[in-house]
C-alpha cells in the first residue's frame, strides 16, 4: 500500500484522509500537541483496502455520511467508540469489525494508538448482493448495524476473504492485473458481508439468519414446475434463487410450511398422477415406471406419500 500521511499536522491529515474518504472534521480531544496520524491505501478494481492510525491523544473523526460506498472496518490495535446519533453506539476492540454503510451518519472516537484497515467497496456491488442476498428482482438499498460478525463462523468466513484481499493487494497479486479475477474477488466480498453481518435494511423482513424474501421461493417454485424431471439437489435449487441452502429452506417453512426438496417432491407427486390417470385401461403402463420417471426410487414410499396426498393407492388411480 502506498502510505499518503506520516506525522503530526492535523490540517494536513484532515485535508488529505477527507479527499480519500468523505468530508469529515477531525478533532483532537487532548494535547494536540501530541497528534499524530498514518493513513495508507492500496486497491484492484472494485476494492480499496487502507490502514489508518491515530497517536497521541484521543482523536474524535466525524466525517459526512460516505454516500457512494461502504466500509468495513477491523481495529487490529486498541479501541475505538462508534457512535450514530440517536441510533447505536459500540466499543470496537482489536479483532472486531464494524460496518459503515453509505446512509449512516456517525462518529468515531480513536483511542490513542488505536489501527485500522478498512475494505471499501462500492454502494452498487454492495446493494447488488444485497439484492440477491435478499432474493429480489434488483439491487436494495443496504443498511448494516454496527454489530459484529454474527457468530464465530462467520468471523472466520470474513477474515478469509478479508485475507484473500490483504495478499492480492500487499503482494500485488493478480487481481490488479486481471479485471476477471478483481471481479470475482469484489463479488465474493460483498456477497460473503450479506452472510456475515447484520443487514437491517427497512421493509426488508430479513435479519442475518437466512431468512429471505419471498421472490426467491418463487424462482424455485418455477423452476420445480419446469424442470420436476431432472435431479435437482437443495444446492441446485439454491444457486437458482440466488441464495445459500440455508437461507433457501428458513424461506420455504416460512412462506409454505415445508422445504424445498418437499416442495419438489409434491410437484413430482402431482406429475405422478397426472399421468398415472391419463394412462388409464393403458396396460402398457405401470405404476413403477412412472414412479421412476419422476424421481421416487423407494416404491413403497411413494405409494405411501401417494395415497396420504390423494386418499388411494397409484394402482387404484390407473386401473380406475
Amino acid at each position: 500500500m502506498r502510505t499518503l500521511v506520516r506525522g503530526q499536522s492535523l490540517e494536513e491529515t484532515q485535508a488529505i484522509i477527507s479527499s480519500a474518504y468523505s468530508p469529515y472534521r477531525l478533532s483532537v480531544l487532548g494535547n494536540a500537541g501530541a497528534f499524530s496520524a498514518w493513513y495508507a491505501e492500496g486497491g484492484f478494481p472494485g476494492v480499496i483496502l487502507s490502514g489508518l492510525q491515530y497517536g497521541g491523544a484521543v482523536t474524535l473523526v466525524d466525517p459526512q455520511p460516505l454516500t457512494s460506498y461502504l466500509l468495513v472496518c477491523r481495529l487490529s490495535h486498541g479501541k475505538v467508540r462508534v457512535v450514530s446519533p440517536g441510533r447505536e453506539e459500540r466499543v470496537v476492540s482489536a479483532g472486531e469489525t464494524y460496518v459503515l454503510d453509505p446512509y449512516r451518519k456517525f462518529q468515531v472516537y480513536w483511542e490513542s494508538g488505536a489501527r485500522m484497515t478498512t475494505l471499501r467497496l462500492s454502494r452498487e456491488t454492495v446493494e447488488t448482493a444485497a439484492g440477491q442476498a435478499l432474493g429480489t428482482d434488483g439491487p436494495v438499498r443496504a443498511r448494516f448495524s454496527l454489530n459484529g460478525a454474527v457468530s464465530p463462523a462467520a468471523v472466520r468466513s470474513w477474515e478469509g476473504i478479508s485475507a484473500a484481499v490483504h495478499r492480492e493487494v500487499l503482494g500485488e497479486g493478480v487481481a490488479r492485473r486481471s479485471p476477471l479475477v478483481a471481479a470475482q474477488l469484489t463479488q465474493a466480498a460483498a456477497a460473503i458481508l450479506m452472510e456475515t453481518h447484520e443487514l437491517i435494511t427497512p421493509g426488508a423482513d430479513v435479519r442475518r439468519t437466512g431468512t429471505v424474501g419471498h421472490p426467491a421461493v418463487r424462482r424455485v417454485m418455477a423452476l420445480a414446475q419446469e424442470r420436476a424431471d431432472e435431479p435437482l439437489t437443495l444446492a441446485d435449487l439454491a444457486a437458482a434463487a440466488r441464495v445459500s441452502p440455508r437461507a433457501l429452506q428458513e424461506a420455504f417453512r416460512r412462506y409454505l410450511d415445508t422445504t424445498p426438496l418437499g416442495y419438489l417432491r409434491e410437484v413430482r407427486l402431482a406429475r405422478a398422477h397426472e399421468e398415472l390417470a391419463a394412462a388409464r385401461g393403458d396396460g402398457g403402463v405401470t405404476v413403477s415406471d412412472v414412479a421412476f420417471r419422476w424421481g421416487f426410487s423407494n416404491l413403497g414410499r411413494f405409494a405411501a406419500a401417494y395415497q396420504q396426498r390423494y386418499g388411494h393407492t397409484p394402482s387404484a388411480t390407473l386401473r380406475a
